[in-house]
Order: structure tokens, then C-alpha cells, then sequence
């Protein structure tokens, strides 16, 4: 029974006055975007005012419409007046004025929209009375009904809590609803995450009107469509999609099949990082085997299995069902399939309304994607895609596979161009002969010829040349790579014993290159060049460094600054600067080579600048500007250089984490995703940099608030780092300032400290006192210290942390704004408080959102720390207001936690007993 069926009545309006947004049809207030609880009779008050905005309403009317026939107190409606300004919020509280001695009006601009019509209920059921068997639940609307059913949203009573209620009177309904409850439960008791389907709570199989009770999931996607896919990308309607294939295919995993998908049994609910998708009404659905039933210990409530689960009760709506269902065939995993497509096909297209009739390839601009839609609504389902996990996985892969159609692209075009040559060859042979005769009438012609053939010989004499210098370069490489870094890596040779290493073969042949290459110039570039990477990866940066300006030197003096050999040395040297905070020799790099690349359209040219820049920004807490550059980086070094895949998924890696910093989690998990996926499907070898990826997307996860997964992937991509690069390595020690994080959001401060401690302890060893990481890592570790009531040793790691972070990076750099802040808050609990109030007249809550956690509540705390100041020097009144307002934020933003939240609840109880 979906959410979309009934009889038309009274239409319900959405409002939005100031910042704020009233639904009738939900009865739902929400302020900036977020729902605030409010009593039913403040709403209802809000609601006439509303639909009289303007209008001067008298206090006998609004007794008369909200109070009708109960029996109230004077006071009853300013009460209710006083608690909806509080909700409203100071601004749009100013909206809502009082007529002095007769009533209210509601003024400034207000805008409605339509949002539904109130369905007809056959059960006699209205808003505001109980749940008949739930008394504790009120039903707040109906959401569909027909064919003797009905569903409702009801609201518990004091706890808020939503649910839904699918009703029944008739045999036919109650079969319906015993097959949608053992489905249900076959789905609850076979996955492990379910977060993608309805929870089933309980049921009433007893007595009418029967009803399944379960959790609510958000409103329909056909109804939200009409207002929130517009706005959205093609990417983010991907992103949506995906999440229904990814439940479907969980289904199908289990043996359920659904049989009756449609926007309409598709919920969506909004989340502070994004949309959340779940699928519902499997009333229709089919269990594809029966004695799973058995297996999982579920009883059918008394159906035998032929009678319900094992058979079909309905066809589905007809647009989206597949072709073989109507011919009269069984339903299968492909006829799911098919409705995905078509639904996939009207979410890219912007209307779920629409119809996939002839032309509708013109609505999606992806080659690929309309390849995919064709695939799974191919009409004979044995053409069909297999099942919904494959389609998902196409989607997923659609750079990979646009990468390998461009190859492909590529090749059928040099074989184009080989063909047509072949050809012009063949059709000059006649001519030669005539020409031939030519010459032998005349001397000039002859001339023609020799100079010709002269200019010819010249040109091969010039590749035979070019060719043997690239031999000879490559002969003396070889033979450098096999007798001084090879054959030096052998333990008799090196005279090291077992203990050579990597480290020392590479070291010992540097030292060798200007010796042996004395002659060659250009080869000892390239091998100084090449030693750059594996330097860096060791963490031997000063080396790595040098190694790469010598490079440079070289280059630019045998092939010009503008060569590609030295703006990929420049390119490489600006990025090593800048992970060795060289900030300002990186810089300089950096705007060198946006001069010699001025103007250039080479891909390679853009690439090798954009990588710079994004990882100076990056390095710097620049992070709004380094997404766009890592962006440009990856598509263009995608098109320089197909093969470049390690310098590829190096750079997604880095997107992946800048992108969750900058508060789009949701798109760096499908970007890591659609990483890792391409990693898994390159096969063996590539354990190190999956783990890498796995570590990179589980901060995504952390950002959503999935502490577990995070945590899970995090441990996980570890055993492969330490078995690999060793515990001290810094993919180790960022991973274990990932695990830091989790164990902040989670308020375990001994775990958090101890975290804290290994990271900075690992970083000041690598990297020293003055890096910036270095000093990162001292915010972490002081912000441990305070919230574990240490503000001393807080102080001693948060004070050089700040100064030097001013220095390198300039005190309104979001890095050193979160150092300003928590030193700000240590200093407060020493009682310094001219240095505290220095500090937080420099804190810029924008610039903590991109530099911390971007949860929004980054104001909250600044104005927890103003409040505790004022308080600390005297002024109630000052702090009052401050510390309420910063309280009352952090409860909203779900960060009503931790020692500063602590100390500002007890300064507002302080303030609040002392006499007026």
C-alpha cells in the first residue's frame, strides 16, 4: 500500500516568512533549515495566522478555531504566543506583532506553495485522536489509502517519536499485510545494515482495524521530487539512485523481491550531511525461496507458503512493470531490474511522472548511463543486466569505463589514420612511374629530386641520431639501476649484513649519479628526478628535495625552463617544499611555473600546475581552494597520461579527505568508492593502495556520524599499512588521528589522549618541532589534555602550537583558528582572562567550520567562550544571554558535549541562582 493513493479534499500549503518554514500537511516548523519542537496548540496558532498573514486577528477568533469547546485560562494564548516567538528565533519572531487590546497579525512577506490535499479516511480515523491499540501515539495525517487500507503518520505523544501505521479491515489487506511483515522480517533477520529499509516495530493481526507499525522513513521520493530533485546535479541524483539499487540489490541478496518498485515506495529523509534513501511497502513482494523462512526461524503467522509468500498477489503499477510480467510470466530478479531502470531513467530526467517512450535518450546526457538504462530495460530479460548490484556497479565504474571508451577511441583512430596512409601509399604508386618518366625529360626535375632526397636523408640521419642518443640514455639507466642500486642492495655487497634496506641502496647510488654522468647531463636529470618519488615515500624529504632541484638545474639548462621535463620537476619540487612547510620557497615555485605555463592549453601543463597549487592549499588549511585545483589535476593528468594510475589515485585519495573536511562527505564516499571499486577491480597487488583508499574514505564515514564503520575500515586498512610500511610510518600515524577523531565524537577522552599522544609523539620525530603537521597534531593533543581536566599541560602544547601556526600560516588560517580557540578555552580555565579575551576577539567561525569538525556549531562554542569571559569577569548580564543562546546551539547541533559545554551549563546555573 503506497503513500500515494486517496480521494482529494482541503489542499495543505507550505509557508516560508524570514528564515522560517511552516507544512501544514506535516505540522512541522522548521527554522535555517532545522526542525524545532514546538506544542501542538502554539502550531496550530501559527497556522491561522498564516492563512490570515496581514490581517489582524482577534483573540476571539483564535480562541474560537484553536480552543474550540475546551475550556482554557486567560493566559492559555499569550503562553502560546510567548513559546512560539521563543521557536521562531529573535528575527522572525519580530515578524509576529501584537494589536494592543485585540489580537495579532502576522506581517512581512509570506510565500506558500502546495504540497498535497487531505485524503479521505474510510476508516472514520482524523488527526489528533490515538492510534486505535497505541493510545500513547496520535495520529498527525494520513499518507495514502484505497482497497480497504489506509496509512498514517502518528507522533508519540511526549517523546515526538514518529511512526507509520498501515491499516486494514478485509481479509484481502490483512493477507497483505502478513506477507509485508514476514518480508520485513526475512529482511531484518538476513542483513547485517539495514539502514536502507523500514523497520518493522510491531503488528496487529488480532482484531480490525489491523495494522504493521513501523519506523518512519521520510516522505515519499515522488512527493519531495516536486521541490528537491530540480536543484539537484546529475551526480547527486546518481548518488540517490544508487542508494535504492544498493537496498534493492541488499534484498535480492536475501530472496526478497519487492515487485512493486516506484517512486512512491521509495522514502527519502533529509541528514545533516545529505539524503538518506529507504525502501518500503513490500506488501506486493515475493520471497523467491520459501524455506528461508525455515532457516532464519521465521514463522508466516499461519500462511502456508503457497498461499502467500512463494506466490503473487498483485502486478505492480504498470510503468514500471517488466514486459515478460504483463505476457503473464513469474516476476524475477530482472523484473525489479526493469522497474530501476525506468525509475533511474525519470530521476536523470527530473520528472518521476514521465514515461520512458521513444526519444527518451535525449533527456540523459551520458553515453554510458543511457548504455546502462537500455541494459536493464531491455525488453527480453535474458538481454537484461543479471541484477541490481550490477547496475550499480556500472554506475559506479563510469570513469574507469569512459577512460577505457576513450582508449578505445583513440586506437580506432590511429588504426584510421594507418588504414588511410596505406591507402594514399598505394594510390601514389601509378604516379611515381609517370614521374619517373618525368624526370627523364627534364634536368630541373631532376634537381627537385636530389634536393629532395637530400633534405629526406638529413631527416633520417636526424631520428637514426635521436634514437641512438635515447638508446644510449637508456643503456646507461639500465645498467645504473642493475650495478649501483640493484646489485648495491645485496648484502655482501653493501657489507651491511641482513640490515640493508631500501633506504641505504638508495642513498648509496645518489651519492654516485654526478660521478657516473658526468657526460650525460639529460640521463642524470631523469635518474635524479626518478629518485624523488621513492625518497618522498620513504619520508626522507630534505633528500627527496635536493634530489629534485638538482633535476631542475639540469634541465633547465639543457632543455630550456619551458621544457616538459622541467615544469614536471618544478611541479614535483613545489609540492615536496610544501609538505617540508617551506611555504614560502613553495610558493615561489609555484608561481614560477603559472608563468611559464601561461596560455598553454597542454593538458600535461595544466595538470602539473594544478597539483601544485592543490597541494600547497591543502598543506595550508586552504581547503575551498584546493578542491577545485585537485579536481582539474585528476581530469587532466586523466587525459595527459591514461597510465599515470598511481599518480591518479594518489591525488582522488587527497580529494576524497579535503572534500569530508569541507563538509561534503556524501561526495567523498562516492568518490572513495568509486575508488576503491576501480583498485578491486585491477586485481592482485594493489593491497597497500586499497588500503590507503579504505583509510581515506572511513573519515568520510566518521563525518557522517558512522563512528562503527569508520572505525572498522580504519583497523582494518591498518593491518596492511603496519605489515608494510612499519607503525611508524605517516599513513600510520594519519590513520591513528582518524581514529583520534572517532574517539572525540564518541567523549572517550582517555582513548582520545592516548591516540593524541602517539600522533604527535610520531609527527615531532619525523618531521621536527617547526613543521606544521607537527603543530597540527599539538592542537589535538592539548584539545585531549583540557577535555581530560589538564589545562596546564594543555597550555604547554596549545601555546607553540599557535605561535608558530600565526607565523607560517597567518592567524586567520583555519588551522591556526582551531589552535586560537582552544588555547582561548585553556586560558579561560587558568583564569588569564586578557590573554583569553585577545584570543577569542580573533576567532572566525567560518574559519573553524573549514579548519574542525563542520558540524555548524562553530558559533555555538565561540559564543560559549564570550559568555564564560563575561561571566568570569562579572557581567551576569552579558554572559546570560551568550551562554543560553550557546547552550541551547550546541543541543541543536548535537554537540551538547565535552568540558566547555560543561562549563558553560554550570556558569548559566551560577548566574541564575544569585539574587536579582
Amino acid at each position: 500500500m503506497s503513500h500515494d493513493a486517496g480521494a482529494a479534499a482541503p489542499t495543505y500549503y507550505r509557508y516560508r516568512f524570514g528564515s522560517a518554514e511552516f507544512d501544514e500537511a506535516t505540522f512541522e516548523l522548521r527554522v535555517s533549515g532545522l526542525r524545532v519542537e514546538v506544542e501542538r496548540r502554539a502550531l496550530e496558532v501559527l497556522a491561522y495566522l498564516l492563512r490570515h498573514a496581514g490581517e489582524v486577528v482577534t483573540k476571539e477568533e483564535l480562541f474560537r478555531e484553536v480552543w474550540a469547546g475546551r475550556v482554557t485560562v486567560d493566559k492559555v494564548l499569550p503562553n502560546a504566543i510567548t513559546k512560539l516567538r521563543r521557536a521562531l528565533g529573535e528575527a522572525n519572531a519580530e515578524l509576529l506583532l501584537t494589536q494592543p487590546r485585540v489580537g495579532y497579525r502576522l506581517s512581512g512577506l509570506v510565500e506558500r506553495v502546495v504540497v498535497g490535499r487531505k485524503l479521505a479516511s474510510q476508516l472514520e480515523l482524523s488527526p489528533g485522536e490515538p492510534v486505535p491499540g497505541r493510545e500513547n501515539f496520535v495520529l498527525k495525517r494520513q499518507l495514502g489509502g484505497g482497497h480497504g487500507g489506509e496509512v498514517w503518520l502518528a507522533e508519540h505523544a511526549k517523546t515526538h517519536e514518529r511512526r507509520v501505521y498501515k491499516f486494514g479491515v478485509d481479509g484481502e489487506r490483512l493477507r497483505a499485510l502478513k506477507r509485508e511483515a514476514t518480508l520485513s522480517r526475512v529482511l531484518q533477520e538476513g542483513l547485517e545494515d539495514r539502514e536502507h529499509f523500514v523497520e518493522l516495530i510491531d503488528w496487529n493481526f488480532e482484531s480490525a482495524p489491523f495494522f504493521l507499525e513501523c519506523e518512519y522513513g521520510g516522505e515519499s521520493l515522488y512527493d519531495w521530487s516536486r521541490e528537491g530533485l530540480g536543484p539537484l546535479s546529475t551526480e547527486a541524483r546518481l548518488g540517490l539512485f544508487l542508494q535504492i539499487a544498493d537496498a534493492v540489490a541488499a534484498a535480492h541478496g536475501v530472496g526478497v523481491l519487492h515487485k512493486d518498485l516506484k517512486p512512491a515506495n521509495v522514502l527519502i529523509a533529509g541528514q545533516e550531511d545529505g539524503w538518506r534513501i529507504r525502501l518500503t511497502d513490500f506488501g506486493s513482494g515475493r520471497l523467491l525461496d520459501p524455506e528461508r523462512l525455515e532457516e532464519l526461524g521465521i514463522t508466516q503467522f499461519g500462511l502456508t507458503a503457497t498461499q502467500s509468500i512463494g506466490t503473487d498477489s498483485s502486478t505492480g503499477t504498470p510503468l514500471y512493470v517488466a514486459p515478460e510480467v504483463f505476457a503473464g510470466h513469474a516476476p524475477t530478479v530482472q523484473s525489479d531490474v526493469y522497474a530501476l531502470g525506468i525509475l533511474l531513467y525519470q530521476m536523470l530526467a527530473g520528472d518521476l511522472s514521465r514515461p520512458m517512450a521513444s526519444g527518451w535518450e535525449q533527456d540523459v546526457g551520458d553515453e554510458l548511463v543511457r548504455e546502462d538504462i537500455r541494459l536493464a530495460t531491455d525488453g527480453n530479460p535474458a538481454r537484461r543486466l543479471a541484477g541490481a548490484g550490477e547496475l550499480a556497479a556500472r554506475l559506479r565504474s563510469r570513469e574507469a569505463r569512459h577512460a577505457q571508451a576513450q582508449r578505445l577511441r583513440e586506437d580506432e583512430a590511429q588504426a584510421r589514420i594507418a588504414r588511410e596512409q596505406l591507402a594514399k601509399s598505394r594510390a601514389r604508386r601509378p604516379y611515381l612511374v609517370a614521374l619517373a618518366a618525368a624526370v627523364i625529360a627534364g634536368v630541373a626535375v631532376v634537381l627537385l629530386l636530389y634536393r629532395e632526397a637530400l633534405n629526406a636523408r638529413d631527416a633520417a640521419q636526424d631520428a637514426r641520431n635521436a634514437a641512438q642518443r635515447e638508446l644510449e640514455r637508456s643503456t646507461a639507466i639500465n645498467r645504473f639501476l642493475n650495478e649501483e642500486l640493484i646489485s648495491n642492495s645485496n648484502p655482501f655487497v653493501a657489507a651491511k649484513g641482513q640490515s640493508v634496506s631500501l633506504k641505504d641502496a638508495l642513498l648509496g647510488a645518489r651519492d654516485r649519479i654526478a660521478r657516473r654522468f658526468a657526460a650525460q647531463p639529460l640521463t642524470e636529470a631523469s635518474i635524479r628526478a626518478s629518485l624523488v618519488a621513492p625518497l618522498n615515500m620513504l619520508e626522507l624529504f630534505p633528500e627527496a628535495a635536493a634530489e629534485a632541484q638538482q633535476a631542475l638545474a639540469l634541465y633547465e639548462r639543457e632543455e630550456g625552463a619551458t621544457s616538459r621535463d622541467a615544469l614536471k620537476t618544478r611541479s614535483m619540487l613545489a609540492r615536496i617544499l610544501t609538505r617540508t612547510s617551506k611555504f614560502d620557497e613553495a610558493r615561489k615555485e609555484v608561481e614560477t611555473l603559472e608563468a611559464l605555463t601561461a596560455g598553454s592549453s597542454d593538458p600535461w601543463s595544466k595538470y602539473l600546475l594544478s597539483s601544485a597549487k592543490a597541494t600547497y592549499d591543502a598543506n595550508r588549511g586552504e581547503y575551498t581552494k584546493a578542491v577545485p585545483e585537485f579536481r582539474t589535476a585528476i581530469a587532466t593528468i586523466r587525459e595527459a597520461d591514461p597510465d599515470a594510475v598511481a599518480t591518479r589515485d594518489s591525488m582522488r585519495m587527497d580529494l576524497i579527505s579535503i572534500l569530508t573536511q569541507v563538509g561534503k562527505p556524501d561526495e567523498a564516499l562516492q568518490e572513495g568508492q568509486s575508488l576503491i571499486d576501480e583498485i578491486t577491480a585491477r586485481g592482485e597487488g594493489n593491497e597497500l593502495v586499497l588500503a590507503f583508499a579504505k583509510a581515506s574514505v572511513a573519515r568520510a564515514y566518521t563525518a557522517k556520524g558512522d563512528d562503527t564503520t569508520a572505525e572498522r575500515q580504519l583497523l582494518d586498512a591498518q593491518k596492511t599499512i603496519v605489515g608494510l610500511l612499519g607503525a611508524d610510518h605517516t599513513r600510520n600515524l594519519v590513520l591513528l588521528s582518524d581514529l583520534y577523531d572517532i574517539e572525540v565524537r564518541r567523549a572517550d577522552w582517555p582513548k582520545a589522549l592516548e591516540y593524541a599522544q602517539r600522533v604527535s609523539d610520531g609527527f615531532l620525530a619525523k618531521l621536527g618541532p617547526d613543521h606544521n603537521i607537527t603543530n597540527l597534531t599539538l592542537i589535538n593533543l592539548g584539545q585531549a589534555l583540557y577535555e581530560s581536566g589538564r589545562a596546564k599541560e594543555a597550555e604547554a602544547r596549545l601555546r607553540p602550537a599557535y605561535g608558530k601556526l600565526s607565523q607560517q600560516l597567518s592567524r586567520d588560517n583555519p588551522q591556526t583558528q582551531i589552535a586560537t580557540f582552544w588555547l582561548a578555552a585553556v586560558e579561560l580555565d587558568q583564569g588569564e582572562l586578557d590573554e583569553a579575551s585577545a584570543l577569542i576577539d580573533a576567532l572566525d567561525a567560518k574559519a573553524l567550520e573549514v579548519g574542525g569538525p563542520s558540524d555548524g556549531a562553530w558559533a555555538f562554542r565561540c559564543d560559549a567562550l564570550r559568555g564564560l569571559l563575561r561571566a568570569r569577569r562579572g557581567d551576569a548580564r552579558g554572559a546570560a544571554p551568550l551562554l543560553k543562546s550557546a547552550l541551547e546551539g550546541l543541543q541543536q547541533k548535537s554537540a551538547a558535549e565535552g568540558a566547555l559545554y560543561e562549563r558553560a551549563s554550570q556558569a548559566l546555573a551560577a548566574i541564575g541562582r544569585k539574587p536579582a
